[in-house]
């Protein structure tokens, strides 16, 4: 593995642990809701996901706009770059969007009363800033140990 394609690795890793939270923690807890309730059905599985996608592609697109933006050429110039997408997507995703949106709905699954969707959402609602704060601490740690 070349120099530029490990910088390229660990650029997508820091970037995924640093995702975006606040639009991490609007579609998580919007998925969970929809899903954590015990009587769901299976066809909001998909309302999720997509909800999921909707929030990653807003979130995370600002981001890569913002790269594309300052430098218009980086994935001609550089097909390294490529590797930091394919680490930053799944890393971003599943830290930020799809784990507290599972935890969510696993919890309000498990609520009798009726009130599933609401304590999916707030389990999701709670989980992404705790998770937005260990990324991003565990992403500054690997940025030192890097440099």
């Amino acid at each position: 593995m070349s120099g530029d394609v490990f910088v390229s690795l660990v650029l997508g890793l820091e970037s995924g642990l640093r995702f975006h939270w606040i639009p991490a923690a609007v579609t998580a807890a919007a998925a969970a809701a929809v899903t954590g309730y015990r009587r769901a059905p299976r066809s909001r599985d998909w309302w999720a996901a997509g909800i999921l996608f909707a929030g990653w592609a807003i979130g995370e697109g600002l981001t890569a706009v913002q790269w594309v933006a300052g430098n218009p050429t980086m994935f001609k110039e550089t097909p390294e770059a490529y590797w930091l997408l394919v680490t930053w997507i799944p890393v971003g995703l599943a830290l930020g969007y799809v784990l507290p949106t599972f935890a969510g709905a696993y919890v309000g699954r498990l609520v009798h009363k009726g009130t599933g969707y609401l304590s999916a959402a707030v389990v999701a609602l709670t989980i992404v800033p705790a998770l937005a704060t260990l990324g991003g601490l565990a992403a500054a740690a690997l940025e030192r140990a890097v440099a």
